[in-house]
């Protein structure tokens, strides 16, 4: 309870809302796929060669279940069951998962994790859908194009570099972006009046079905905008 004081002194008594208190009922199947899971994951561990995929998608598994199977260990939610049993932050957990969902241990063997997360989020510009079913991929025959002595070339995983798979993936990205519509020739010429004025030259000008929209003009710039832009000649309408 909360009280507070009105002007004339009387004292109001005000109810505080409580959070609801939610319970989740976790059933034997439930416990008994977490603790058998658990234990897939400990023994993974001690694995020398496929331990990785099969903690991993031990991993994915419970947190994907329905309800998360990580209720059942005492978790409430994903980020506590990742840092408390896996030791990892979300992020990097989720990265590790997909990994290991897409690529083989020989494959993880020979390009390494990092390489293969960044592949995926290549091939992921290039359409893969990683939240999809789970498609075969052929690390082996993926070509990343990259530039080296000013020449192109598609280099193979185990040849490209970590920078060149990221930079092969922001060209791709840029290539999917619309491209920026060109500025109408009233618009230019509002800009090159303004541009004269070292002031005004962060002033924002959009032209669009016969309008003209400024933004950005500063307080105290005004009449400095006022006397630049009088001196603007627009183009004939076309």
């Amino acid at each position: 309870m909360a009280k507070a004081k009105r002007s004339g002194g009387a004292t109001v008594t005000k109810k505080t809302a409580r959070p609801a208190k939610v319970e989740v009922v976790i059933d034997r199947k439930s416990k008994l796929a977490w603790e058998s899971l658990s234990k897939a994951m400990h023994d993974a561990k001690r694995e020398e060669s496929g331990g990785f995929d099969a903690y991993w998608e031990a991993v994915q598994a419970i947190i994907d279940h329905t309800p998360p199977l990580y209720l059942a260990g005492g978790f409430a939610t994903a980020r506590a069951f990742l840092a408390k049993v896996v030791g990892e932050k979300e992020r990097t957990a989720f990265r590790m998962m997909r990994v290991a969902r897409f690529a083989s241990p020989d494959d993880e063997t020979r390009y390494g994790t990092s390489k293969l997360d960044l592949a995926l989020t290549y091939l992921a510009a290039k359409g893969l859908d990683l939240d999809g079913p789970k498609i075969p991929v052929d690390f082996a025959r993926l070509k990343i194009p990259a530039a080296r002595d000013g020449k192109a070339q598609q280099l193979g995983l185990a040849e490209a570099t970590v920078a060149e798979i990221a930079a092969a993936t922001r060209s791709l990205a840029r290539k999917g972006r619309a491209p920026k519509k060109a500025a109408s020739a009233v618009q230019e010429a509002i800009e090159a009046g303004l541009r004269k004025s070292a002031s005004l030259r962060a002033v924002g000008v959009q032209h669009a079905r016969g309008e003209i929209t400024l933004r950005g003009i500063p307080e105290g710039q005004w009449a400095s905008f006022v006397k630049a832009a009088a001196k603007v000649t627009l183009p004939a309408a076309e």
